[in-house]
């Protein structure tokens, strides 16, 4: 699915199962499903709302396929790196948010407003394709507030002075996120296997009754 930016027409639709499916692509689209993922809703509601989100009420058949081309679309179409027995290669340390669109709106609207006179508040979903707004997002400057914010809740503090971690221990008390140590694919990840443990309580107690 990965495209390139800078020449290709950004996707619209997604393919499961060998059909096509309109989805949502624009960027509030995608900043909600997020939000939802990260969300304390049940686990069968999350994963049910973003589908809806992103599929437009639409959701095919194969939800577990569904839910894998979201993930995708919603990492910009990167795949993820896949060990030979095809599971997914875990990073080295803590797995951190740099960011949460709900706790940083703030600071992430003045961002764009600041580096590409781009006010999102006014900006409609259709224009700003999801992939533009985050080359976009992972390009802001330094100097601003959300970078310098990222940077204290991700950087490494092995290495560093005294002072220095001091410094950053206070910053990330200051910026502590929710659920910090998380990944929508982590999230979505988690959703589904308790869903799926749920699924499968339910039928024991099925069986079980009908014994």
């Amino acid at each position: 699915m990965k495209a390139n930016i800078l020449l290709d027409d950004l996707p619209k639709e997604v393919k499961v199962d060998g059909m096509w499916y309109p989805v949502n692509y624009g960027y509030r689209a995608h900043i909600l499903i997020e939000m939802v993922m990260f969300s304390d809703r049940d686990d069968e509601q999350k994963l049910l709302d973003a589908l809806n989100i992103f599929y437009r009420k639409n959701i095919p058949g194969n939800m577990e396929a569904a839910m894998e081309q979201l993930l995708l679309f919603h990492r910009c179409g990167e795949e993820l790196k896949k060990r030979p027995d095809g599971k997914p290669v875990r990073t080295a340390g803590r797995n951190v948010r740099a960011y949460c669109f709900e706790q940083d709106a703030e600071m992430i609207y003045a961002a764009f407003r600041t580096q590409y006179r781009i006010n999102l508040n006014q900006t409609a979903d259709k224009d700003l394709h999801w992939w533009e707004f985050m080359a976009m997002f992972d390009s802001l400057s330094e100097e601003l507030l959300i970078s310098r914010v990222m940077y204290y809740r991700t950087a490494e503090l092995k290495g560093l002075g005294k002072n220095q971690k001091a410094f950053l221990k206070k910053m990330r008390s200051i910026y502590a996120l929710k659920k910090a140590e998380s990944s929508m694919d982590h999230e979505a990840k988690l959703a589904k296997r308790n869903r799926d443990m749920k699924e499968y309580v339910r039928k024991r107690m099925d069986e079980c009754r009908k014994e």
